[in-house]
């Protein structure tokens, strides 16, 4: 009969011959000792129930565990989408910002570059250009060689202007009304008119055409003459 040790496990053959009694056994390696008794010596077994304490505590340790590393994941993942979200967020409003900027200077190029432009599709801009010390032309158009001239027409004086209208532009350009105004030494307009027509259509890109008008008993006192393009209310 194979026995063994319970401390060390250490085994030893007993006879089968052993008595019924319980047999002293002390062992040789460890020194431990017990009492041996052959199966047959054994009865009534009660049957011991495990302790499962240390196992449930376990179980509940892991769980425990295992529940926050959810947690832990949980959170990271939501960290991680508000930093997404938050990126995201600023690359929307750096677009934006670019957009706005990329805008700004066009338009400022375009106020600086192409003011005639600005002006026919804004004409308030024009006193803007003013303010900053700029005559616009948002016609395309000069007026040059002034010529004045008084003469006696059947007894009556007359007065007659002529000029030149050049195209500057690379376009045909119509010529707007002209407006005459006389003024006397201190500036005060004496009489003033509006010619209509100008010229039988468009100028080409780089033509000169040529203007004259004539007045009738022009007033006294006339010093100075303005001739510029007239504006809405001052065409008839």
């Amino acid at each position: 009969m194979i026995v063994s040790c319970p401390a060390c496990a250490t085994r030893y053959d007993l006879p089968n011959e052993t008595s019924s009694d319980a047999t002293v056994m002390r062992c040789q390696r460890c020194g431990h000792g017990w009492m041996e008794a052959p199966a047959t010596a054994v009865s009534d077994l009660v049957p011991v129930r495990a302790d499962n304490s240390h196992a449930e505590a376990a179980d509940e340790a892991e769980a425990r565990v295992i529940a926050e590393a959810r947690k832990i994941a949980r959170a990271a993942r939501l960290a991680e989408h508000k930093a997404i979200t938050a990126r995201e967020r600023r690359a929307v409003q750096m677009r934006g910002w670019a957009g706005l900027a990329a805008g700004v200077c066009l338009l400022l190029g375009a106020v600086v570059l192409m003011p005639e432009r600005i002006v026919q599709a804004s004409p308030a801009a024009a006193k803007l250009y003013s303010l900053a010390g700029k005559t616009v032309n948002i016609y395309g158009l000069t007026i040059s060689s002034i010529e004045q001239q008084y003469m006696i027409v059947n007894g009556q004086p007359v007065l007659a202007l002529r000029g030149h209208i050049a195209n500057i532009t690379e376009g045909d350009r119509r010529v707007p009304p002209l407006r005459f105004v006389l003024r006397n030494a201190s500036g005060d307009q004496l009489h003033a008119w509006t010619l209509n027509s100008v010229g039988k259509g468009p100028i080409g890109a780089g033509v000169v055409s040529s203007f004259v008008t004539r007045l009738a008993a022009p007033p006294e006192g006339v010093e100075s003459v303005e001739i510029r393009f007239a504006r809405p209310g001052e065409i008839g």
